[in-house]
């Protein structure tokens, strides 16, 4: 018995046309599919601060609209390039984007650390303590503690504060300023005898009051 084949082919043509049209508009009913699972989930919402990491490339910003297909996000500096401020460029990213990939959401506070590094001979420890935690608090942010430990030859002086994730910019910077002018108000004037100008700088890669030589660390790691 012979099967024609012919009588088949009008049917295997809509089936392959099906599937064309299925591949092209793919993309398009993956971003609705995500819609509707970020709109029941109620995690991704206009806003909120996000961070997504796709094959080693960081999208990170502020959600402005969240749309059927597309998310409209406000780009925010990462720390590589620019402090955690929003750089004025909008990023239209695919919905399917932040269900398929890790999506960092950011909470309404922010908990940062700020890092000071005393080399030899070490001033009075509590001092540095007590600088640390008055610059922190100065500076507008919630002091959550502040440690101090020895690395190689440095004391390190350790702060941890919390920030508002709307207002978090540049702000270890500005902590260490107010630190180095407090400590340069209280170190042992034998200790500063000669010392430098303070350069207050926020681009410099340190500072220098006699020989207290604290970094200004702009990267933000969160």
């Amino acid at each position: 018995m012979s099967l024609d084949l012919t009588s088949y082919i009008p049917l295997m043509s809509i089936v392959f046309s099906s599937m064309g049209i299925s591949l092209v508009f793919k993309d398009y009913i993956a971003d609705l599919i995500a819609t509707t699972v970020i709109k029941r989930t109620k995690d991704i919402k206009v806003g909120s601060r996000i961070k997504i990491m796709e094959s080693g490339k960081v999208t990170k910003g502020d959600i402005m609209e969240t749309g059927i297909l597309r998310t409209t996000i406000m780009e925010v500096g990462d720390g590589e390039r620019l402090p955690s401020i929003r750089t004025g460029r909008l990023i239209k990213v695919p919905n399917h984007m932040l269900i398929n990939n890790p999506v960092m959401i950011y909470g309404d506070t922010i908990i940062d650390e700020v890092v000071a590094f005393v080399p030899r001979p070490y001033p009075d420890s509590q001092l540095l303590l007590d600088s640390m935690k008055e610059a922190i608090m100065k500076s507008g942010h919630g002091l959550i503690d502040v440690g101090l430990y020895q690395k190689d030859n440095n004391l390190v002086i350790h702060g941890v504060f919390e920030v508002k994730t709307a207002e978090m910019a540049d702000e270890r910077s500005k902590i260490l300023k107010h630190f180095l002018t407090s400590t340069n108000q209280t170190v042992p004037a034998n200790m500063v005898a000669g010392a430098n100008m303070v350069n207050a700088d926020a681009n410099a890669d340190q500072v220098e009051i006699g020989k207290i030589s604290l970094p200004l660390q702009n990267i933000e790691r969160t």
